[in-house]
This record gives C-alpha cells, sequence and structure tokens, in this order.
C-alpha cells in the first residue's frame, strides 16, 4: 500500500507542477504581454509548418531581441490580429520575410519588430491537445472528481506507522 500512495503523490506532484508552469506560462502569453520569465506558449492550430511543427503540438516561445533573429529561426509574430509561426527565409531593410515549411509561397508582407514575439525554443508534441482540453468545462471537472477520489482513497488508507516497543 505505501508504495501505491508513493507512486500516487510523485504523479500528482509531478503533473500538478506542469500544469502549474504551462498555465503560468500561457496565462502570460498575450502578445502584448511580458511573458513568463521572457517565455510564452501557443499550441498550434494549423499545419503550415508540418512535420517540424504539428497541430496540436505546444511550443514554447523565447522573447529574443529582434535583432537576434537569424535565417531559418522559426519565430512567432502577429499578423491581422492572429498568431503566426513561421521560418525566416530571409532577412531585408523591411522586415524579415517568413515562410510556412509547408506552404509554397512565402508569407505576405514582412515581419516587423513591432508585430515580432520571439523564437521558438522547445516544442512539446501533442500537448496543445491537452491544454485544449483543459480548457473545457468538463476537464476541470474530470481533474477535480480525480483528485477528490485520491484524496477519499488516502483518507480511507491511511499510513500507520507502527513502533516497535519493548
Amino acid at each position: 500500500m505505501k508504495i501505491v500512495k508513493t507512486i500516487g503523490t510523485t504523479i500528482a506532484v509531478v503533473i500538478v507542477l506542469i500544469f502549474v508552469i504551462i498555465a503560468g506560462i500561457s496565462f502570460f502569453s498575450a502578445p502584448d504581454s511580458s511573458g513568463l520569465f521572457g517565455y510564452k506558449g501557443y499550441t498550434v492550430v494549423s499545419g503550415s509548418m508540418e512535420p517540424k511543427i504539428a497541430v496540436g503540438d505546444f511550443i514554447i516561445v523565447e522573447m529574443d531581441p529582434y535583432d537576434n533573429v537569424n535565417k531559418k529561426d522559426i519565430i512567432t509574430f502577429q499578423y491581422n490580429q492572429e498568431l503566426v509561426t513561421h521560418r525566416v527565409v530571409d532577412r531585408t531593410a523591411e522586415g524579415l520575410v517568413t515562410k510556412g515549411d509547408a506552404n509554397n509561397i512565402q508569407d505576405q508582407g514582412f515581419v516587423i519588430e513591432e508585430s515580432y514575439i520571439g523564437t521558438q525554443k522547445m516544442l512539446i508534441p501533442y500537448f496543445g491537445y491537452v491544454i485544449t482540453f483543459l480548457q473545457k468545462p468538463i476537464a476541470f471537472a474530470v481533474i477535480v472528481a480525480l483528485m477528490g477520489i485520491y484524496l477519499i482513497y488516502l483518507y480511507l488508507h491511511p499510513s500507520i506507522k507502527e513502533e516497535a516497543t519493548e
């Protein structure tokens, strides 16, 4: 029984920590926000960067200075009130030229410093689906129910340390 409790507690702590970190990053991920410790997180909703970045992946973007962006970097920027993550194919005096890996043509216009958000630093495959699911009310109910069941289990099966008395 003690092993089950230890494993259950460890898994619960790890899951809670992961979700707290991701929730913190997501909370501070609005285009105008300063991010969380210089990072923002986004769920990918289009296949324009496949196979490198697929629909449902979760990307962590570092808010690097605009001047540090190089050719072949994958950047996130705002275009027509939408967030886009594409690869830089050229750097010109007008701005950055971008293109999705799965697209046949370059993006229209240039990415300028005001629309630039950051450079992609980490990718968590399929985790965007989890984030999207957790934003639904039913997911919150399921998580609360599972945590409640686990707490009831701990209450009904407390660990008893017997001390040998002589």
